[in-house]
């Protein structure tokens, strides 16, 4: 390709090319899923379609905007150029070959492994030993991303499908947290005259550990309960065994500790910014989200309609708050969400309102096809507000 086809603007920074698509790409995957759902459709893959659906809103839509912003935010922390022009493009390449291969996932994991080669060099040194965990957390994700893959062509276990990517769904909500822990804060410095927040390091040290400890409690009670154990309940007549148990106490710590830390920041003094108090809801649903999960390891309340919270609560609020924040701020331009966008971010919270609720009252196929049209339409609005913006240099003339 000519080089002038790389020095365009649009493949000076991660997030242009990685927002746009994935954003394309994920409103594909959803009208697709509820074509399926509907029987408009016949599944058009050789293997289940809700691990098809799981997987490509996981590796596919989720991956793309996570990596828009990880380089973004890296660069930022480093202060020096990680990914653009070719390298940006074989890394786009690699995940969009990914996409249109459904689970020949080689160059998926070719992806990974590239975000990783240039993730190590500027996050090993010991000036960045805060951001370590980042990379080990992608290194997590690319582990669960083999496993769910082989799970799903049937070399391992193929019911532990959506165990592997409901584990790569938490490794994104932990990225999220520590990128989020960062910039919701100083955000609000920003915009908000006044506003201050008590630190409390401690917290922040116990935030660090607990998702890993999660991890393992996750791996050892499904493999303990499946292939050491016959399951066997702790409270009889329940179906809550001990090590059900166990994961209540490390779900309900990382909702009590996610929830302490969102309440020092005070999330209230942002309603009259709705750029900013969209991640603030996103930030809630993740709490929320962590609360229903569990106690859906008590058989409190249904698994589908928890790991929903988290996903089209918690990643897909807070990551179109930051889609439509850093779209403009890091492209010279206002941030100032519009009214289209707004109304975006109140639709987008309506569809998770009613994806997680709606299920209680056995509303499956409202909840479904509701939830999912909102979704859609909040990401079209996005493509429709945001390409040229995406495509086009700062009005400034600096570089983005």
């Amino acid at each position: 390709m000519k080089q002038s086809f790389f020095q365009n603007s649009f493949w000076n920074t991660a997030f242009r090319p990685f927002f746009w698509f994935g954003s394309v790409f994920g409103i594909l995957v959803i009208s697709i899923w509820l074509f399926i759902l509907s029987n408009i459709l016949k599944n058009p893959i050789h293997i289940n379609a809700l691990h098809w659906h799981s997987y490509e809103m996981v590796f596919g839509f989720t991956k793309a905007i996570v990596l828009g912003f990880l380089f973004t935010a890296v660069q930022n922390w480093t202060n020096s150029t990680i990914l653009k022009g070719k390298n940006l493009f074989y890394l786009l390449s690699f995940w969009l070959l990914g996409r249109f291969s459904f689970y020949s996932f080689g160059f998926d994991i070719c992806s990974d492994i590239m975000v990783i080669y240039l993730l190590v060099p500027k996050l090993i040194v010991p000036t960045q030993k805060h951001n370590r965990p980042i990379l080990y957390h992608y290194a997590l994700f690319t582990i669960f991303h083999i496993m769910s893959a082989l799970s799903a062509y049937s070399i391992l276990d193929p019911e532990k499908t959506l165990l592997f990517i409901h584990l790569s769904i938490f490794v994104v909500l932990f990225l999220i947290l520590i990128i989020g822990g960062r910039v919701v804060p100083f955000f609000s410095g920003v915009v908000i005259q006044g506003y201050s927040f008590k630190r409390m390091p401690k917290l922040e040290s116990f935030l660090i550990y607990l998702p890993f400890i999660f991890y393992l409690s996750k791996l050892i009670q499904t493999y303990i309960e499946v292939y050491i154990l016959t399951p066997f309940s702790f409270l009889q007549g329940t179906g809550v065994t001990i090590f059900g148990i166990f994961a209540f106490i490390v779900g309900f710590s990382l909702f009590a500790s996610n929830t302490i830390r969102y309440i020092s920041w005070k999330p209230w003094k942002s309603y009259q910014k709705p750029i900013l108090w969209i991640l603030y809801l996103g930030y809630f649903w993740v709490c929320f989200g962590f609360l229903l999960y569990s106690l859906a390891e008590l058989n409190l309340f249904p698994i589908s309609s928890a790991i929903h919270s988290l996903t089209v609560g918690g990643l897909s609020v807070f990551i179109y708050g930051m889609i439509t924040r850093v779209s403009l701020g890091h492209t010279g331009r206002s941030i100032v969400a519009s009214p289209l966008t707004v109304f975006a971010y109140i639709l987008l919270n309506v569809s998770v309102v009613i994806r997680v609720f709606l299920p209680l009252f056995n509303q499956h196929k409202y909840a479904y096809y509701l939830s999912g049209i909102g979704w859609i339409l909040c990401f079209i609005f996005f493509v429709v507000q945001y390409t040229i913006i995406l495509y086009s240099p700062r009005p400034d003339g600096k570089p983005s």
